[in-house]
């Protein structure tokens, strides 16, 4: 086990790069599909809402098995490439739905107050629901993203040489099986509570400021 960490830690920050990516993208993308499916356009919607029905409804490991094999007439992509891009769009798709959920619940008042003070669609999006429906959707969203975190796991499969699949690499290797898999469980512990723990601390400094 203590030869196996160094190496288990330098799959850990290719875990943590990838994790870090896909949630910044989760969060943007979310938005996006998000807005698109609450969108009066129902060309917009009708896509937000397939999309969504799609990703969440289909399992990570074929999604990311299709970005790194299955358009291989078209590209090759590197495995963390495929790796970023199927944590994004599936997890972006999860997020929408929290979003959606805390912009619908802030009451019809709050655009009516602020139109009423001269703001348009835009200044009181950005400025009056958006900040209010972070605070309600915060707890729902950081479950998606330690989900982020702990599914990386799944690049092991298209080759991205982060924490499990090292873990693998070396329990093969050593032929010591459970320690060096419990030791890649522990590190992904610490992940998730680091992520919980700034959920917390988030939480607190929202208060504050509200």
């Amino acid at each position: 086990m203590v030869d196996s960490l160094p190496f288990l830690l330098e799959g850990a920050k290719i875990t943590v790069l990838l994790s870090l990516g896909s949630i910044i993208g989760s969060l943007i993308f979310g938005l996006v599909i998000a807005l698109c499916r609450m969108s009066s356009n129902s060309v917009l919607s009708r896509i937000a809402r397939i999309y969504i029905s799609f990703f969440r409804g289909t399992p990570l490991l074929i999604q990311l098995l299709i970005w790194y094999n299955g358009f291989t007439f078209a590209i090759t992509p590197e495995g963390w490439q495929a790796a970023l891009v199927g944590l994004i769009l599936h997890f972006s798709a999860y997020i929408a739905e929290s979003y959606r959920g805390a912009i619908q619940s802030i009451p019809n008042g709050q655009w009516e107050a602020s139109y009423s003070l001269g703001m348009n669609y835009y200044q009181t999006f950005r400025e009056v629901i958006l900040p209010q429906a972070w605070r309600i959707a915060i707890p729902s969203i950081w479950n998606s993203l330690i989900d982020v975190a702990k599914s990386s796991s799944l690049a092991s499969v298209i080759t991205v040489p982060e924490l499990t699949s090292i873990a693998d690499q070396r329990s093969a290797s050593s032929l010591i099986v459970l320690p060096i898999l419990l030791e890649a469980a522990l590190i992904y512990w610490g992940l998730s509570t680091l992520l919980e723990w700034s959920r917390e601390r988030l939480e607190r400094r929202l208060r504050i400021i509200k």
